[in-house]
């Protein structure tokens, strides 16, 4: 373990295009099956963008195409719609992540209002705060605090024709209380590609950023306000703390797995069902967000690296007692294995979750995944952890 400040975005980026030519091996605890849900939801959803479990144990949901935010009560197996579809108070208009705010009230990011709307822990929708600064920064919170702090990262502009990626990102932390922002972590991206993406069908566009299974750092905020920087390089921790301290630890050891055709299709394949947000960023119109089904992509058309990234970087998470859960990438068709780290950063145990589900959330104890059925219609369920 080392503490200290970070390294240069050049260096990190120097390490990024090394990766897959470490020694590394396969150690560490044995994954542990998660077992049976302890609860099923009786009523399924379309397309779940959001979760927030209250501290009486009902349950916030969103679902992005249904458009809609709903309380749900796992005792009683009923829910109820909170807020409307529109742009006036108490109404949004594509309905995504559900974020913790303080005294049992969460945050609702609305993409299709460009707005962050408070809701009280009876449902009321309250106060909303602008998307987009005045200073032109697109402000989209993954994470929040203990005080009500809000983290993101500052995303790189566009262009007509090409969509062009930046170099590095930056972990910000928003103050709305104090109108501050400051920069947590700065963390490079991986290397840029060009690629025809949604090629088929007579059309498509060019694509310059990292292909699919890219390695990606990945991080996440802490209740109490400690981010977590999650490195695809060698596979350790970065932990920095309220007030800016870095704590480096020893990487984890793993054995890259190679990519194979069937994870290519089965990428193109997670492509064709899900669902997108096409955004319009200024004009005239203003700023406008929509839901889109995405076409199938073309395998072909994408650059692919030789072996997966040791995590998946959109798998890494705090759980309310603290820890961090970082999903790992396995071979083609396993169950999902999930790495759980303790406070002072050191792997304790592994747990795999059952085929076919996808984290939703956390609750006090629990867990919640998604399973989706042959109709592609979704059904959380609650595990205990």
């Amino acid at each position: 373990m080392s503490s200290g400040q970070p390294a240069t975005v050049a260096s990190m980026l120097a390490l990024v295009a090394g990766l897959g030519s470490l020694p590394v091996s396969a150690q560490g605890p044995t994954p542990v099956p998660l077992g049976s849900p302890i609860a099923a939801f009786p009523e399924p959803f379309s397309a779940l963008s959001g979760f927030r479990e209250l501290s009486d144990g009902r349950v916030l949901v969103a679902d992005r195409l249904e458009k809609a935010v709903r309380m749900l009560d796992f005792g009683s197996g009923t829910l109820r719609e909170i807020g409307r579809v529109g742009s006036g108070p108490g109404e949004y208009q594509m309905p995504g992540a559900l974020l913790p705010l303080p005294a049992d009230s969460t945050l609702l990011v609305d993409l299709g209002s460009m707005r962050l709307t408070a809701i009280a822990p009876d449902g009321r929708l309250g106060e909303s705060w602008p998307m987009m600064s005045n200073t032109g920064s697109f402000r989209n919170p993954s994470g929040a605090d203990d005080a009500g702090r809000l983290y993101f990262t500052m995303m790189g502009g566009m262009a007509p024709g090409v969509v062009e990626a930046p170099d590095s990102s930056a972990v910000v932390r928003w103050d709305r209380a104090a109108g501050a922002l400051d920069t947590v972590s700065m963390l490079p991206l991986p290397e840029n590609v060009v690629s025809t993406r949604f090629s088929g069908g007579g059309g498509g566009f060019q694509f310059r950023g990292a292909g699919p299974l890219s390695p990606r750092f990945g991080w996440s905020v802490s209740r109490t306000a400690e981010v977590a920087v999650v490195w695809p390089t060698d596979y350790h921790l970065e932990l920095i703390d309220a007030r800016g301290h870095y704590e480096s630890f020893a990487p984890v050891p793993y054995d890259p797995v190679r990519v194979t055709d069937e994870d290519k299709q089965a990428w193109a394949d997670q492509m064709a069902n899900a669902t997108g947000v096409m955004m319009t960023m200024g004009g005239e119109g203003g700023s406008a967000a929509r839901t889109i089904r995405m076409p199938r992509p073309d395998p072909s058309d994408m650059s692919w690296p030789e072996f997966k990234p040791p995590f998946d970087a959109a798998g890494v998470r705090f759980a309310p007692d603290g820890t961090l859960w970082v999903e790992r990438y396995g071979k083609y068709g396993a169950p999902t294995t999930v790495d759980v780290f303790d406070v002072r950063g050191t792997l304790r145990r592994r747990i795999a979750y059952p085929a076919g589900r996808r984290f939703l959330g956390f609750g006090k104890g629990t867990l919640y995944l998604v399973r989706k059925d042959a109709d592609d219609l979704e059904w959380i369920e609650r595990y205990r952890i």
